[in-house]
């Protein structure tokens, strides 16, 4: 669906925009329909980290593969959320969709500009446009095609009422920045919480009750300082993920 030009290759290639993975995904289930779904149909709770290895997986062999592996996860996810539906939700929503949708375009635009680099306007849009295309494949038919209609989409999101709304959201975030196995995630727990402490707006994350970070600034600073230094020195196989550097081959 994409190709070396693109910023959907420039941008997702570098595995340092998955430090915004943990915000993004406790964004997503700030979205009443998306806590249902993922609360009723998932093992969340006990297989964190399965969960997250197959979503990269997915996302991935979306962006970097050819259309045989688009169309393969096309049908997969089709089928799987098929029966991720129930009272007050339904894995087909278009608006839940295309929330889920924002939080990856948000993650990934914020953590390429703050580590590897400044993008125009112009880039952005392009970023957009390649998202909304990369959506259709998980069934999001209605997304922002630019950076002016994202930006105005995510700040309605954010000032509205809809997110949080239901105390299954707070319940779900929790777990996901502290899940009961395994035992790995649960030690991680700090960087995650601190991860998603400077990335996710504090009303929002007061609206989850989600507990403060001690770690949070100086995990940050660290990582202001580290990485923008580091990225360039680093070799390829530590710096772009395993997808990416397969298609280039």
């Amino acid at each position: 669906m994409f190709g070396p030009s693109s910023m959907m290759w420039r941008v997702n290639r570098e595995l340092v925009v998955l430090l915004a993975g943990p915000a993004a995904a406790v964004l997503q289930v700030a979205h009443p329909q998306v806590a249902r779904g993922v609360a009723a149909h998932s093992r969340f709770r006990e297989d964190g980290m399965g969960r997250l290895r197959r979503t990269l997986d997915a996302v991935y062999r979306v962006a970097f593969g050819g259309p045989g592996e688009a169309e393969a996860v096309r049908t997969s996810v089709g089928r799987a959320h098929r029966a991720v539906r129930g009272e007050g939700y339904s894995a087909f929503d278009p608006g839940a969709q295309r929330w889920v949708l924002a939080t990856l375009v948000m993650g990934s635009a914020t953590a390429y500009r703050r580590f590897v680099g400044p993008l125009e306007v112009s880039e952005l849009d392009t970023l957009v446009a390649d998202y909304a295309r990369f959506g259709t494949v998980f069934g999001t038919e209605s997304a922002p095609v630019n950076w002016d209609e994202f930006s105005a989409y995510w700040d309605a999101m954010l000032g509205g009422e809809e997110l949080g709304s239901d105390p299954l959201c707070g319940e779900v975030a929790r777990v996901i920045i502290k899940p009961c196995a395994p035992c790995a995630m649960r030690l991680a727990s700090p960087l995650v919480g601190a991860l998603v402490a400077e990335l996710v707006p504090e009303t929002l994350q007061r609206k989850l009750q989600l507990a403060g970070s001690f770690w949070r600034r100086p995990v940050w600073k660290t990582l202001d300082v580290a990485l923008p230094v580091l990225l360039p020195l680093a070799p390829s196989a530590w710096r772009f993920a395993p997808h990416y550097r397969r298609a280039c081959a």
